[in-house]
């Protein structure tokens, strides 16, 4: 019996504690046990689905510090069917040197999801920044057969966009560090001006982190080609270590050059066709040993422009190089959109930029790289492939051939009629 005072005594020893009474908690127990276990089942099924498929390792994995951020295959998918699910970092790897190394994948599948699903306003915004997202969207989606179609079919699923646009991050970043990895030790052996297909370079097994405020040389490459040779600026290494000269992603610098280049109007023409810069292009997308060698020299397959489809050079491939050019001559050892002053992302728009300010000089260059690298002028699809909308190729003998036919018939008409 309970205590009057007992602080529970109005809750203790107040059930009813007859054989019958038990016997009814304990069924009803029971039937609350097979409830659960049926609920544990079922959760347990759904978070198992895909058990024994080797996950790769999330981007973001090791950096997120915030639980909302967890890789998203770390957690169950809600809505995905199981063939829709493939290794996306691939793609990544692929579609990293046509769209830029700065793009963020989520921002732009959102974008052309709003573009594609009617979701914007009707008057469409005709700013650069709106152009250039759905410029990438259309890059994005044409490069994977079905991507567009799984994206659309699933456009208010969060999750899965959210685990796509990792996946594709982390390839994009791994191309990118691979890409580095081939200049970083070697950029610097190019950038002599008399170098042939039998030249040996050094390699660099790292470049120092003072390397461009120390070295003349690899500072003469980085200088904008407007403090290139100018009496205003007699030492412009000595005058950028002391503060007084400041280097920005504004400025064209004189590896985007010939060796000989001047700051005159000549260099309107001139711009993107340096040594440098294509030897650069070649070895990222036909290997290091192409670097030096004749137009279109590749050892064995085509390279990483054989493995990603690359049929001709476009602004924002060759854009990605100079950016690429401009990280490894630096003394930056991580990439970063900003290096002080220097912003790689809006550098590779103005680069861009380059090609869509004039026509001539877009046609011109795009066909130097497509020579250089590929061994074709117009591309590796036109050069190999003729559309149907080609005019067709007269040869000497079709010439030949026609005039014969022609006289032919003319003698064959004349000698009828008499």
């Amino acid at each position: 019996m309970s205590t009057p005072n007992a602080p529970l005594a109005d809750t203790t020893n107040t059930s009813d504690t007859s054989p019958a009474a038990a016997t009814d908690e304990l069924a009803k127990m029971r039937v609350e046990l097979e409830n659960m276990k049926g609920l544990v089942a079922g959760f347990t099924k759904k978070n198992r689905k895909g058990k024994g498929k080797k996950r790769k390792r999330n981007a973001d994995a090791s950096t997120s510090d915030n639980e909302n951020d967890a890789p998203a295959s770390n957690r169950p998918k809600k809505s995905t069917p199981p063939e829709h699910e493939q290794d996306f970092a691939s793609h990544g790897r692929i579609i990293m040197r046509f769209i830029g190394p700065y793009e963020s994948i989520e921002e732009i599948i959102h974008h052309g999801l709003k573009v594609d699903t009617s979701l914007l306003d009707d008057e469409m915004d005709e700013s650069i920044q709106f152009r250039r997202l759905t410029e990438s969207w259309t890059i994005l989606h044409q490069k994977f057969a079905g991507l567009h179609s799984l994206l659309l079919a699933n456009h208010k699923n969060l999750e899965l966009i959210q685990s796509i646009s990792r996946q594709i991050t982390f390839g994009m970043e791994g191309a990118r560090s691979d890409d580095s990895g081939t200049l970083k030790p070697r950029v610097v052996g190019w950038s002599d001006e008399d170098l042939g297909p039998n030249s040996k370079i050094i390699l660099m097994p790292a470049i120092s982190k003072a390397t461009c405020l120390s070295d003349p040389k690899v500072f003469a490459l980085i200088l904008p080609l407007e403090f290139k040779n100018n009496p205003d600026y007699p030492d412009p290494l000595a005058l950028y270590n002391a503060g007084k000269l400041a280097i920005t992603s504004l400025q064209y610098p004189c590896f985007l050059y010939p060796f000989d280049q001047l700051n005159d109007e000549s260099a309107l023409d001139t711009a993107l066709s340096g040594p440098v810069m294509l030897r650069c292009a070649k070895a990222i997308m036909m290997g290091p040993s192409a670097a030096l060698q004749g137009d279109g020299y590749h050892i064995g397959k085509a390279g990483i422009a054989s493995i990603i489809g690359l049929k001709t050079f476009t602004p924002r491939v060759i854009a990605y190089i100079a950016c690429q050019v401009r990280f490894n001559l630096s003394n930056q050892q991580f990439w970063n959109k900003m290096d002080g002053d220097f912003d790689y992302e809006e550098f590779f728009w103005l680069i861009v930029e380059l090609f869509e300010k004039d026509a001539e000089f877009a046609a011109k260059t795009i066909a130097l790289y497509n020579r250089v690298v590929l061994g074709h002028s117009a591309g590796l699809a036109t050069a190999r492939t003729p559309t149907a909308s080609s005019a067709p190729v007269i040869n000497n003998m079709d010439r030949l051939r026609a005039a014969r036919d022609a006289r032919l018939a003319a003698a064959a008409s004349s000698s009828s009629s008499v």
